[in-house]
């Protein structure tokens, strides 16, 4: 992890209820609410700071910075986390 760029993909709306982020993409105008993806909190601080592009490196960073964790944890949660959201298409390796 460290060199590696990830951002957020387009054609999602995305809406914060709770502690929860829900994601739903969009085919033309119309939401296809059969794929909605629904982030914790981690998830959602992360999938926020992917406006512009982020390193891993720079994501462990604001992770350690905003929550209590160490860090074999940051990098845990954010490797599974980058892993879902490539794969599920809400953010893509650069």
């Amino acid at each position: 992890m460290g060199k590696t760029f990830y951002k957020k993909q387009t054609g999602f709306v995305e809406k914060t209820v709770g502690d929860e982020m829900v994601i739903v993409p969009l085919v033309g105008a119309v939401a296809q609410m059969e794929k909605v993806f629904s982030l914790n909190e981690l998830g959602s601080f992360i999938y926020n700071h992917l406006s512009s592009q982020k390193s891993t490196t720079d994501l462990i960073k604001l992770i350690l910075s905003e929550f209590e964790i160490d860090e074999e944890t940051a990098n845990k949660d954010l490797e599974h986390f980058l892993k879902k959201a490539v794969e599920s298409g809400i953010i893509e390796e650069l």
